[in-house]
């Protein structure tokens, strides 16, 4: 082995015979190490039969499915596949196109249809509060409390107020 001269190298007398090499090598116990390489093929051989065992029910699922769109027709047929691409991670389809004027159309018979629904509601509710009487005079309730006693009114307060007035001391 050659090592460059350089002027501390030229200084010192026997540079090469000084020289030592050093090998840097991480300790890790020995015991921990076989125990862990033992463990870790004990939890391989779980994991691939837990893996197999996964992959068996999704590959059943993914034929239960394959033969429930058999039996539909043309375009159910078809919503089915888009579906199942979709959930096997699939971008879905685009929205089709609709005429401008053709969805305002079905927005204002939506629309209407809401309005004619909140009637027939209105109108059932109206029919059944008119079949029930109000109870009178519920003990929980402040404003039926103050009827036992009455209210002040305005006038009686000035009344009260135009009593005699003290004169202030200097």
């Amino acid at each position: 082995m050659s090592i460059v001269l350089t002027k501390a190298a030229l200084a010192l007398k026997n540079a090469e015979n000084n020289f030592k090499v050093v090998k840097y090598e991480s300790h890790k116990p020995k015991t921990k190490q076989t125990l862990v390489i033992e463990d870790k093929a004990e939890l391989n051989n779980q994991s691939v039969t837990h893996l197999k065992k996964d992959l068996d029910l999704k590959k059943i699922r993914h034929e239960v499915v394959k033969l429930g769109m058999s039996g539909f027709d043309g375009t159910k047929k078809e919503k089915a596949k888009i579906a199942l691409a979709v959930s096997l991670g699939a971008k879905p389809p685009k929205r089709e196109y609709i005429n401008y004027k053709e969805l305002m159309k079905k927005r204002k018979e939506e629309k209407l249809k809401k309005e004619e629904e909140k009637q027939l509601m209105i109108s059932k509710t109206i029919l059944q509060k008119s079949g029930k009487k109000k109870k009178k005079g519920s003990n929980n309730d402040v404003g039926h409390f103050l009827d036992n006693y009455g209210k002040v009114q305005k006038k009686d307060l000035k009344n009260k107020n135009t009593g005699p007035v003290k004169k202030k001391k200097k």
